[in-house]
């Protein structure tokens, strides 16, 4: 599952990384060292989707990947965060494998464009989401119908045959609408590379049909809340219901960024995101 040498963990500064991410040793290859990992990932990397609004395919090399993401403040949607963490998965001894799904939009399929991770520990595969925006701060064992709770908020995987083929759907359950279970994106287990996660990246920042294209977004998790920056507002939301969105102006946007969300955007580039972005 996790041999593809292109997710480039020979070259992954591991001391780096989890110095970023606030982990004093590697993880342990079990669920204990999974789940302490994908909290430490997604509640200190925030995710970003400005270079796609933008018509730009960034690099995913690792070594671009960490220049951006751990010597840097920049987040990246989940063409970035997949092989970073892939690479430290596979420096680690965890086994592992990438996956796309398709994100469901008013219940109905997209294209498949999402990247995901599934990792086998304690016997059992787990879901490792880290590249959604609002993401579980757990990893999601893949037991169909099976409700797991992520840092007090709710999730469902169920599997169901699709085609000709077995496909799983992670549904979120929504405290600030009725508790109403939210689909969010079907997948499959068929195994994903480095190469295939290139062509998406590209495909969500220069195809017209991206659902990136002038939507811009940033999100970040922290402990018991999310953020969410969207062309015109901040989202907070908490596992008891809260929600509140506070408008903002657009002068105001890089501040936000760093001061929220821990992302510093360059002003040449801030400049260019407000062009595309209409604000």
């Amino acid at each position: 599952m996790n041999d593809d040498g292109a997710w480039g963990a020979p070259a992954l500064d591991l001391p780096r990384y989890l110095e970023r991410v606030g982990l004093s040793a590697p993880p342990a290859p079990d669920l204990a060292g999974l789940s302490t990992l994908v909290r430490a990932h997604a509640t200190t990397l925030p995710w970003e989707n400005f270079d796609a609004v933008r018509g730009i395919p960034g690099d995913l090399t690792v070594g671009a990947l960490q220049r951006r993401m751990i010597g840097g403040r920049r987040g990246y949607g989940c063409t970035g965060h997949v092989p970073l963490l892939a690479a430290v998965l596979q420096r680690t001894g965890f086994r592992f494998g990438a996956a796309s799904g398709r994100v469901l939009v008013d219940g109905r399929p997209s294209a498949s464009t999402h990247a995901l991770l599934v990792v086998e520990v304690d016997g059992a595969p787990h879901l490792a989401e880290v590249g959604f925006g609002a993401v579980p701060l757990a990893p999601l064992r893949l037991e169909s119908g099976l409700e797991q709770d992520a840092d007090g908020w709710r999730y469902r995987l169920t599997a169901s045959t699709v085609g000709f083929a077995e496909e799983w759907q992670l549904d979120f359950l929504d405290p600030s609408s009725a508790h109403q279970w939210r689909p969010q994106y079907r997948f499959a287990l068929t195994d994903r590379t480095w190469s295939d996660l290139r062509m998406t990246n590209f495909y969500v920042a220069t195809s017209p049909h991206s659902p990136f294209r002038g939507r811009l977004m940033a999100v970040v998790n922290r402990p018991g809340e999310r953020h969410v920056l969207t062309r015109d507002a901040v989202i907070t939301t908490r596992p008891d219901g809260f929600k509140e969105s506070m408008p903002y102006a657009a002068a105001d946007r890089q501040a936000i960024l760093a001061a929220t969300f821990a992302i510093d955007l360059p002003e040449d580039e801030a400049a260019a995101l407000a062009a595309v972005s209409g604000s």
